[in-house]
């Protein structure tokens, strides 16, 4: 595995990441295979989160590999900061068969009187151009 961040959201007290694995491409665009989410929240007592990986590979990881894969990339972002070291993040390993992205993003007004138009499954039907982006570094293009 070759995994790439990609920092999705920046503010003062947290960042996004986007999870990806160059040794692996998406059939249908040719781009580095999207393989989880990193969420991290950053407090004066240390770093809490949510990691999600949704590829097949990384699912499919032993207990061990898993920790071992976790801890490396939390002291890969952790260690640089400047911030305790302490950390507390938790794993989840979802399956997206349900999986949606809600934005009201280029929308306009006509668009989303009832609340339709702005739901995104896992194939990404119904993004507009500005949320094709960040709607495909937030989910798996499996």
């Amino acid at each position: 595995m070759n995994l790439k961040l990609k920092r999705l959201v920046r503010t003062s007290s947290s960042e996004q990441y986007a999870l990806f694995d160059l040794d692996q491409v998406d059939a249908e665009d040719q781009l580095p295979l999207t393989i989880g989410k990193l969420d991290l929240h950053y407090t004066g007592e240390g770093v809490y989160g949510t990691i999600l990986l949704w590829d097949d590979a990384t699912r499919q990881l032993k207990p061990a590999q898993r920790q071992e894969f976790i801890y490396a990339l939390l002291d890969e972002i952790s260690q640089p900061m400047g911030v305790p070291n302490e950390y507390v993040v938790e794993f989840f390993a979802p399956s997206l068969d349900q999986y949606e992205v809600f934005h009201n993003v280029g929308l306009t007004g006509n668009d989303n009187e009832s609340g339709a138009g702005n739901g995104v499954g896992a194939n990404g039907a119904g993004q507009s151009d500005s949320t094709q982006a960040v709607a495909q570094a937030a989910k798996s293009t499996n």
